[in-house]
């Protein structure tokens, strides 16, 4: 007997349809903006049937990323994506919090041909959907596919990480002066996740790196963590000012590049150490304080400031030339990890399961507080 293709596609989508039809997720997910730990909430809704040019992804891993509790907020560039949640015949206008993760595709519709069924998959670009849940279903474009060869012998952790700090630290380095082996670069933040991979790659590189972290009673076992990754120079920004660390920078001539993520003094005492002509490149300002730049080192440094911010640069890779080089810079981060060279920063990693809404509350809950002390991540259970 021969089954027409008309046929076969439409036995094919009444399945999906079946299969989908009844499910449900959990996700976090908020109806206004406000402070995370109040106005976020978990809840047991019923998923839409699949359309012809979507997918459903299992959520395997995500990440909270503070860009992620600026949304919440309502304070960051990129708004969330509010949609129609059934939760047990109560429609609900909300955004599922998350832009940063990775997912399985367990279904697609009929019209798609860019993601097959066990693919693993990345949001193309913050906003789209949110990433704080079991289970979900977005458009097939939305999506990017990372091949199995580049995550093979890596865990989902690995690859829900992958998007915003690695890349973040790669385009840092790669797009504001041509650096050469042996060139130094000075950041602050330097044990933060962009911190911490920007001290790797350019360890991989052959580039040296002078890091500023804030002042602790554990400095010294920090500097023994970072250096152990690869950092050059650690000090804190107490240190910073201190006659035998000034002495120490001031003989290097070729401190080509400064990275910013505080702000405020330690900023303008971090430029201080950039060489002539090279450039301070800003990406983030935890300390909500402006970045300030003394004349002098405009006028007699010649010191450029710049502004990054890796959200733009993935909205740019609408060409074919952005967008390969988009997997070139993935294909060589995932590299690294498989060959040992670059580790996931630090994570306090809590599992939610479908079966617990009370559960996945608490750990929700504690792990968009401001002040955890620790980067958090969800596994889906």
């Amino acid at each position: 007997m021969i089954v027409s293709s008309s046929v076969f596609r439409a036995v094919r989508r009444a399945h999906g349809l079946m299969q989908v039809r009844g499910m449900q997720a959990l996700a976090a997910v908020y109806t206004e903006t406000g402070d995370p730990q109040s106005v976020l909430r978990v809840v047991r809704h019923s998923l839409p049937p699949l359309l012809d040019t979507q997918v459903m992804v299992q959520m395997l891993a995500s990440p909270v990323n503070p860009s992620d509790l600026n949304q919440i907020e309502g304070t960051y560039p990129v708004r969330g994506t509010f949609n129609n949640i059934n939760t047990s015949g109560t429609v609900l206008q909300a955004c599922v919090g998350g832009n940063e993760g990775v997912g399985r595709v367990t279904q697609i519709g009929q019209n798609v041909h860019n993601v097959q069924v066990g693919d693993w998959v990345v949001p193309q670009r913050a906003g789209e959907f949110g990433t704080w849940c079991t289970r979900t279903i977005v458009d097939a474009q939305s999506v990017s596919v990372v091949p199995e060869e580049w995550r093979s012998g890596l865990s989902p952790l690995d690859i829900a990480c992958l998007k915003v700090n690695p890349c973040t630290a790669y385009r840092l380095l790669r797009d504001f002066a041509d650096l050469k082996k042996g060139d130094y670069v000075i950041q602050n933040g330097a044990n933060s996740g962009v911190g911490r991979a920007v001290i790797q790659l350019a360890h991989s590189w052959g580039i040296r790196t002078i890091n500023v972290v804030r002042d602790r009673p554990e400095l010294h076992e920090l500097q023994r963590e970072l250096t152990a990754l690869g950092a050059d120079i650690v000090v804190s920004d107490k240190q910073l000012t201190a006659d035998s660390v000034k002495q120490q920078l001031r003989s290097l001539n070729n401190v080509r590049l400064g990275f910013n993520c505080v702000g405020g003094r330690t900023t303008l005492q971090l430029t201080k150490y950039i060489s002539e002509g090279g450039t301070l490149v800003t990406y983030g300002g935890m300390s909500r304080q402006p970045v300030t730049m003394p004349t002098s080192l405009l006028l007699f440094k010649d010191i450029a400031a710049r502004g990054f911010w890796m959200n733009r640069w993935y909205n740019s890779c609408s060409s074919l030339a952005m967008d390969a080089e988009r997997q070139s810079m993935w294909k060589s981060i995932l590299g690294l990890m498989r060959s040992g060279q670059f580790v996931t920063q630090p994570l306090s990693v809590s599992s939610i399961d479908e079966a617990s809404e009370d559960d996945a509350q608490r750990i929700v809950r504690d792990a968009v507080s401001w002040t955890a002390g620790s980067k958090h991540a969800f596994v889906f259970a």
